[in-house]
């Protein structure tokens, strides 16, 4: 699947992955001991990661097509990646079901041109917490466990949509569905704390600068 692309003007820019990726290595030591776990057993950490890829794609396009009314083409992926693919779809709609999220935006395709970044998000939605309804930014992962870059991630995407439509996002939401079992958890992260792992996001783009 090709890497999407983002312009200001004619200006190409860097994606938020791509910019976490580069100048953040909180995983460094875990992914580098995954491996390492996994050359023990004869398993190339490569194709595994190529693998775990694809059933995340796959995942996202099956909730994507489904919120949109839309059809899933699986000719190019093998049985064990749709298996996997649609665990994590069946936990998604269990999410959908228990949470009732009014989903307003899917796959949002945003461009920040005050920082000159951009991004695609999962979707945007409001969504009743307690007494209350409110706009949120929620993000779908098919991964083991949830990781601090990811909250960086969704809190990028979040100031991103408020300076692309005027709209202030009330929270977030990062929804891991597990890929191999009936689960999925939720992490919600409040004002206070998308602000907090925004103001880590505006340090990477500055190394980013500084690496240039």
């Amino acid at each position: 699947m090709a890497h999407t692309q983002y312009f200001v003007g004619d200006k190409k820019v860097k994606s938020v992955t791509t910019l976490i990726g580069a100048n953040l290595g909180w995983n460094f030591y875990p992914l580098l001991n995954w491996n390492l776990k996994l050359m023990k057993q004869g398993i190339d950490p490569r194709e595994e990661l190529k693998t775990a890829g694809r059933i995340g794609t796959l995942a996202h396009i099956m909730i994507e097509q489904f919120i949109k009314g839309g059809s899933v083409i699986l000719d190019s992926y093998s049985a064990k990646e749709i298996s996997h693919a649609k665990q994590a779809y069946y936990n998604f709609l269990n999410f959908k079901e228990d949470y009732n999220p009014e989903i307003l935006e899917t796959e949002l395709k945003m461009v920040s041109e005050k920082y000159k970044f951009g991004g695609t998000c999962d979707a945007v939605a409001n969504v009743k917490i307690g007494k209350n309804t409110k706009l949120m930014m929620l993000d779908w992962k098919s991964s083991n466990s949830l990781h601090e870059e990811h909250k960086i991630q969704i809190a990028a995407y979040a100031k991103m949509y408020e300076e692309v439509t005027g709209k202030k996002i009330k929270g977030a939401m990062i929804v891991r569905v597990d890929k191999e079992k009936k689960e999925y958890e939720v992490h919600t992260l409040k004002i206070k704390d998308l602000n907090y792992y925004w103001r880590i996001f505006k340090l990477i783009l500055k190394l980013q600068e500084l690496r240039k």
